[in-house]
């Protein structure tokens, strides 16, 4: 299963997130704002993390997904960040625009309450994603 993490950050902590799930996994990690959407072309699952704001994927994650290519057959991975609430209604969001592109969600995981610059426990979602793989 040829893997890759795509993500967007606004303050860093989605950054951290993505960065370690890429090393979990050994997988390529790529910022939405400096590659192509067609980029996903070239792999079999795709893991996509954003930070939560106002309930919603950011804006970036939700153009993003509105570009990429029709991913018949490809699975994918959600992941999000969030201070107070509205990680499940994001995913939810980004699960619904990826099924219309032909995506298959085989994971959700999200992680609240990081602050930037200081250490976070990403060890029981690591385990998840990892699981899978």
């Amino acid at each position: 299963m040829k893997s890759c993490v795509f993500y967007f950050s606004r303050t860093g902590n989605t950054k951290r997130l993505a960065e370690a799930i890429a090393e979990q996994i050994n997988a390529p990690i790529f910022s939405i704002g400096s590659i192509e959407p067609s980029a996903v072309e070239a792999y079999d699952t795709v893991i996509l993390g954003t930070p939560v704001e106002g309930a919603k994927p950011a804006l970036e994650t939700t153009a993003f997904v509105g570009q990429l290519p029709k991913g018949q057959g490809k699975k994918v991975v959600i992941f999000c960040t969030y201070r107070l609430f509205g990680n499940e209604r994001t995913m939810k969001i980004l699960e619904k625009a990826l099924v219309e592109r032909g995506y298959e969600t085989i994971l959700k995981v999200s992680k609240k309450g990081m602050k930037s610059g200081q250490p976070a426990d990403f060890s029981e979602l690591l385990g998840k994603v990892k699981s899978i793989f």
